[in-house]
């Protein structure tokens, strides 16, 4: 009879054991598989952000989820082989060849494994379809992009799924390669057990690595930039591998060292759950590092949702008038009737409607966007750097009714609530206005800053997106000596709420958009003097993306009118693909915590039956026998949801701090939010531990 035959007859007398090896092989895959074809979709793909932070963030999680997948892996495998590890020996002693033997191994877990990770890929691309339809359906109007399977999701979904087979296959080869029959015939009895003697200067050590890991990689580089303006480099990421060594470090520390202390009675009354602990210790280190990883990464995601949820929420909340918007001179606008007339179609009232105009030139500034080959941040002055608009006194008084008293030859900058500056961008960097037709210089000296949202460009009002308010003085002297660039006209208005008012909102938004002209159709980053000088393919000189007809769409446009009502309404499709995503990520890392923690918890369980039976016969009863068996699958449990929560809030409350070196009132009210989802997830464990204890006590009969 053929090995292969053989090996075919053991499999369906070891049903038990194949099953446990090809769900942790098939788990991975579909995790990975699913997570790369819903990344590389349209659907994320077109909706993420280039070199934004949420894209930045999903990358990492994926990292976080992959690593811990091939350990995940790696360690079922390794468990695979010690239950083959007795019929290898068999037919070793028996005198069949080890070459053969080898390659009949090696083809029985590579069929198996190659089956499995097909089915893994194709269970995933479900999955993936099934969460993208599910997306769609709810995103529908945020955005046009549709779920489809692409090549390179599908292409890096088999190159995981390659490099699962060749981990397999090295470990059966590194296996098949022992010369001594009775290290492989034993190897099911085998315990994997922490023979390193650790003190707590190990723990010491961990504790350190771990927290200079996170420094190095993720403070040090901000604060070296905003202290010296030098870029460290890519290479800083490299620390966070210290990071990983340090949790290991916590991990061996846990399950190794016990010590009698000052409670000695305790120590003994555990001593034979240490005992077990040490013996089974490297693979439950292994399994509790995996879990804290993945437990980590799910909770990174999970935070995503409410933190970003907040934020939208806190932005709109600063603007001092309901509608907002401001178009070229050359534009046939919505005149005031033309609003009035509107809103009386949908039975709105309009009230507070108040018009000011601003004048574009040419204002000097700093190009911080330069770095030399050392990594130094450039700051090269310009006297002609961006077009810039400006306000008069009275005009800003009659559009914000805030009286302001600016001298002749200084300006104040328009800013918001929580404008701050930084190394890329200060209050004064303008010292004078480029009058085009005379060509000549005003010059002009920061007095300070003046607060209203309503009249902030962009996201912070810096650099291309300034204003200033100036003097009437000079409002008319800078009137008088530019006429490159149009003028602009502000609109701010408020109106009565409810769902006629969001239903004005859309119709003000598709006519606004509609009836602007051709200069307006540009996108955020648009600046005239920086198109003009810096080519047509450079980013100042990007065409506007918008949809007149769904405002609620990502759209990349510099005119885009601020319609409060209507974005409150909106705003949880606006940022739909981004929270969903995020809970898609959230959810399948933390259900393969709970699937991880499951699965060792049996094994931790099911490796002790000897031990557990040795007790009984030396006259412990049940209940010690289930102290003892919980003081096991505790520790697959505990430590790991302890680190990897309480670590991953200590990052994020850092990284809330690190983005713009403070805390806002709002990153502040969102720490018991974070709490509460923590409380969540330990909850889950719990319950799941208590089903493990459950299940296992069953099966032993205890």
């Amino acid at each position: 009879m053929r090995l292969t035959k053989v090996w075919g007859k053991l499999r369906k007398k070891n049903k038990e054991h194949y099953r446990q090896f090809y769900f942790c092989v098939w788990f991975a895959v579909m995790l990975i598989g699913s997570y790369l074809m819903m990344l590389c979709s349209p659907l994320v793909s077109e909706t993420l952000p280039v070199g934004g932070d949420s894209r930045k963030q999903v990358y990492m999680i994926f990292c976080v989820a992959a690593v811990g997948c091939i350990i995940f892996v790696v360690y079922a495998t390794g468990l695979f082989l010690r239950y083959k590890s007795r019929e290898v020996g068999v037919f070793l002693a028996l005198g069949t060849d080890k070459g053969r033997l080898s390659r009949a191994l090696i083809w029985e877990m590579g069929q198996g494994v190659l089956k499995i990770a097909l089915l893994g890929l194709f269970t995933g691309g479900i999955l993936a379809l099934l969460i993208g339809k599910i997306f769609e359906a709810i995103a529908k109007e945020a955005t046009d992009s549709k779920f489809a399977f692409t090549l390179p999701g599908i292409g890096l979904g088999v190159l995981f799924s390659v490099v699962i087979f060749l981990i397999i296959l090295v470990q059966a080869v590194r296996f098949m390669r022992r010369s001594n029959i009775m290290d492989i015939l034993n190897e099911q009895r085998k315990q994997e057990s922490v023979k390193k003697m650790v003190s707590p200067r190990y723990l010491a050590s961990g504790l350190l690595l771990t927290v200079t890991g996170l420094l190095v990689g993720f403070v040090l580089p901000t604060v070296v930039v905003n202290l010296f303006h030098h870029w460290l480099g890519s290479w800083t990421n490299l620390f966070y591998l210290l990071t990983l060594v340090g949790l290991y470090q916590i991990m061996v520390y846990s399950i190794s060292c016990h010590r009698r202390g000052k409670n000695p009675q305790k120590y003994y009354r555990n001593l034979v759950s240490y005992g077990m602990l040490k013996f089974q210790g490297r693979s439950i280190v292994r399994n509790m590092l995996v879990i804290t990883l993945l437990l980590a990464g799910g909770l990174f995601a999970a935070f995503y949702i409410p933190t970003q949820s907040s934020s939208f929420q806190t932005g709109l909340e600063k603007n001092e008038a309901l509608y907002s918007w401001y178009y070229t001179e050359d534009a046939d606008e919505l005149t005031q009737e033309d609003v009035l007339d509107l809103a009386k179609n949908f039975g709105v009232e309009i009230s507070n409607y108040r018009e000011g105009e601003f004048v574009q030139a040419v204002g000097s500034g700093v190009n911080r966007d330069l770095v030399d080959e050392n990594g130094n941040l450039i700051e090269q002055y310009e006297e002609q750097h961006a077009v810039y608009e400006y306000i008069g006194a009275s005009q800003y008084e009659a559009l914000t009714g805030e009286k302001i008293s600016v001298e002749d030859g200084t300006y104040y900058m328009i800013q918001s609530p929580d404008a701050y500056e930084n190394i890329f961008n200060k209050f004064d960097d303008m010292d004078k206005v480029y009058l085009d037709q005379e060509d000549t210089f005003l010059p002009l000296n920061f007095a300070g800053t003046v607060i209203y949202q309503s009249l902030v460009n962009g996201d912070w009002g810096f650099d291309i997106n300034a204003r200033y308010v100036v003097s009437d003085r000079d409002y008319e002297r800078i009137e008088q000596g530019t006429g490159e660039y149009p003028k602009v006209r502000q609109v701010l208005f408020d109106s009565s709420r409810g769902t006629s008012a969001v239903d004005f909102c859309r119709e003000l938004y598709r006519s606004f958009a509609q009836r602007m002209s051709d200069s307006m159709k540009v996108g955020s980053n648009y600046d005239a003097y920086l198109a003009k000088t810096s080519g047509e393919d450079s980013m100042y000189a990007m065409k506007a993306v918008y949809n007149p007809d769904n405002p609620v769409q990502e759209s990349d446009w510099q005119f885009k009118p601020t319609l409060v009502l209507l974005e409150e309404e909106n705003g949880l499709l606006t940022y739909a693909v981004y929270l969903l995503l995020f809970l898609y990520v959230a959810a399948i890392c933390l259900a393969a915590v709970e699937i991880i923690s499951y699965a060792r918890s049996q094994t931790v369980g099911l490796a002790g039956r000897q031990v557990f039976e040795d007790l009984e016969k030396l006259g412990a009863n049940h209940t010690y026998i289930r102290r003892v068996l919980k003081k096991q699958i505790q520790k697959v449990f505990v430590l790991p949801t302890v680190v990897g929560s309480l670590g991953i809030l200590a990052f994020e409350v850092l990284m809330l701090g690190m983005n713009d070196g403070r805390y806002t009132s709002g990153e502040i009210q969102m720490i018991p939010v974070l709490l509460v989802v923590i409380l969540a997830v330990s909850l889950c464990q719990y319950l799941m531990y208590r089903f493990s204890v459950r299940k296992v006590t069953g099966q032993l009969n205890l």
